[in-house]
């Protein structure tokens, strides 16, 4: 059997750029050798391409790549070396590598890639955005309020606008992940501070009503079209004051995973079937993680954000979520390269088509 030939890209220029790599690094440790024949691409900081001889290394002297968007091949060296790939594995969380610029690039490289194309890519990045398609999916959703950088806004009237919220309430970047920038607020006093560091992330942040004492559940999402699953639902259990950037990658007890979560039946299925709309509403491909709020009650929940390219490290969720479901990671891993391999040949056989040429 001929092997597929993959590109796992990982680091970017995103604040993400660490996780990105342990992701990597785990991916590559389950793409089985007899199957794939794997280049590993690290993009540094300042957005150079580099080759690597394994997953998850960060080494400055790998062979630089460049793309071609023409020809049999995708990319080739400052050697001339040229590298014909199947397809690629993009491990690039954040800015650059979940918002769909990296999606769209691989798209005019003409080559298949793992998970959620330039729409849906854009649509799960943007909080804000992703809230309203979720509420049009009926998707229960809390109330916010968004700001861009350098509009005006008083202060005082914010801070009634957020009182009747009622705090807690949560400032956050609008197109960052991994919750950086994410300050929990108690109280009036603190809003102007938090608004002013997560406008040190993104050029717009929102402010949304949080829910006293609430439950994090979270539900992975697999497939494409009508053959979208969900998994069982987990709870995370937060050691921090949330589940904030450190309790996720810095802490190594900043959190445990429940899994399947101790909730009610059908509030499970209801979050697990509004996962799978609001991915098809999206037109999600490939994997993607939901995550929900759920009150203390254990009765109603709220739609938080939708993850495109969730975290895969060791101890991350996504792949937890799907081996507690029966899927092991390798065989989680082997689907997304053949999701992405058959939706690249759909496409190609409808440009194809003699009633599509264009004269």
């Amino acid at each position: 059997m001929q092997k597929i030939k993959l590109a796992v890209l990982y680091g970017g220029k995103s604040t993400e750029h660490e996780v990105s790599i342990h992701s990597a690094e785990t991916v590559g440790a389950l793409l089985s050798p007899e199957v794939y024949e794997v280049y590993p691409v690290y993009i540094t900081r300042g957005g150079a391409w580099l080759l690597q001889e394994k997953c998850g290394l960060s080494d400055p002297k790998g062979a630089e790549l460049f793309p071609v968007f023409h020809g049999g091949h995708q990319f080739t060296t400052a050697a001339g070396k040229k590298i014909a790939l199947d397809a690629a594995f993009p491990l690039v969380h954040g800015t650059l590598g979940e918002d769909g610029t990296l999606q769209g690039l691989l798209e005019q490289l003409d080559l298949a890639f793992v998970g959620c194309g330039v729409t849906a890519s854009a649509i799960g990045m943007d909080k804000e955005i992703a809230k309203r398609l979720a509420a049009l999916e009926g998707l229960p959703v809390l109330e916010h309020v968004a700001l861009e950088k350098g509009e005006k806004y008083d202060a005082g009237s914010l801070k009634a606008k957020i009182a009747e919220f009622g705090y807690p309430v949560f400032v956050k970047p609008v197109t960052l992940g991994s919750s950086v920038g994410v300050t929990r607020v108690d109280a009036p006093e603190k809003l102007v501070e938090a608004i002013d560091y997560a406008f040190k992330f993104d050029t717009r942040v929102m402010i949304e009503k949080g829910v006293d004492h609430a439950r994090e559940i979270v539900c992975g999402v697999l497939g494409a079209g009508a053959g979208t699953r969900a998994s069982v639902c987990g709870e995370v259990r937060p050691k921090h004051e949330f589940y904030d950037y450190n309790a996720k990658y810095i802490d190594p007890d900043g959190m445990s995973l429940v899994v399947p979560a101790g909730i009610k039946p059908g509030v499970s299925e209801a979050m697990r079937a509004g996962s799978v709309s609001l991915f098809r509403a999206m037109r999600g491909s490939g994997l993607a993680r939901v995550d929900f709020l759920l009150d203390h009650a254990g009765d109603n929940f709220y739609f938080c954000e939708i993850n495109t390219i969730p975290g895969f490290t060791s101890h991350s969720l996504y792949p937890r979520l799907w081996q507690a479901t029966g899927l092991e990671p390798a065989k989680v891993v082997d689907e997304l390269v053949r999701l992405a391999l058959a939706a690249k040949k759909a496409r190609r056989e409808l440009l194809l088509k003699p009633e599509h040429a264009v004269c």
